[in-house]
């Protein structure tokens, strides 16, 4: 594993790369995007089981989060979406990835964000976990304003959308590439009708896998759900080199 920094509009971000154990000229590569509150070594563990299978992984923390530079509760998340584009730029530099072979994933914010990146930048395969949705107008306002908790956010989740109705949706309706879309059964800031949304968006339902892993709650803690997360994406991304 090797520990960088980058900067994203004069913020200093910390990163990691874990690499796989046998490097080729060109590997499989994979850029990891957090959630709210979250940071990078959330997934550590999912891109370790990964390199296994010859992936190069990129986890960073975005602005105000883990190791990074900021306030977290001064950022919109316009200015995440800067932070996980500028990463994207500087991972399709490293020794080794393969610039046409780029997947993402993201977890819920960081599924939000994932799936704005598909409609800025060449991603090849997409997986969203417990995936967050926001109205368009929230998008450069300060991002701790419009949380799960906060029960007209809810409101708004449960409510079906049409794929042009929000940023996210009309960018998987976009997308050419693979989709893995992953459901907490017991997520209590995800509706299933914000999955159904994403679903829906989703034009070519031969390249979407959609799982719903039963009794998790939205936060997954270390133990048997990540386990079963690791197996989920091992077992997803293996046919995707």
């Amino acid at each position: 594993m090797k520990n960088l920094e980058f900067l994203s509009n004069g913020k200093k971000l910390k990163g990691s790369i874990i690499f796989p154990q046998a490097l080729n000229e060109k590997n499989p590569t994979i850029l990891f995007v957090h959630g709210w509150t979250s940071a990078k070594e959330r997934s550590y563990q999912y891109a370790k089981g990964l390199a296994e299978l010859g992936y190069i992984s990129f986890l960073f923390d975005m602005r105000g989060h883990g190791e990074s530079e900021g306030d977290i509760n001064t950022f919109t998340t316009k200015d995440f979406l800067d932070d996980i584009i500028i990463a994207y730029d500087y991972l399709v530099k490293v020794k080794g990835a393969d610039k046409d072979n780029i997947s993402a994933i993201g977890s819920s914010l960081g599924g939000y964000l994932v799936a704005l990146l598909v409609a800025k930048r060449k991603v090849k395969n997409l997986v969203l976990r417990a995936p967050a949705d926001y109205d368009n107008y929230q998008f450069e306002q300060p991002k701790h304003l419009y949380g799960g908790e906060i029960p007209e956010v809810m409101a708004w989740r449960k409510q079906p959308k049409q794929p042009n109705e929000t940023y996210a949706l009309q960018a998987v309706n976009n997308f050419s590439g693979n989709i893995l879309i992953i459901e907490s059964e017991k997520d209590d800031s995800i509706p299933p009708q914000t999955i159904e949304n994403y679903i829906n968006a989703v034009k070519d339902k031969n390249k979407l896998t959609h799982i719903i892993m039963k009794n998790v709650p939205h936060s997954i803690k270390e133990g048997k759900f990540r386990d079963e997360v690791e197996r989920i994406l091992v077992d997803w991304f293996k046919n995707k080199i």
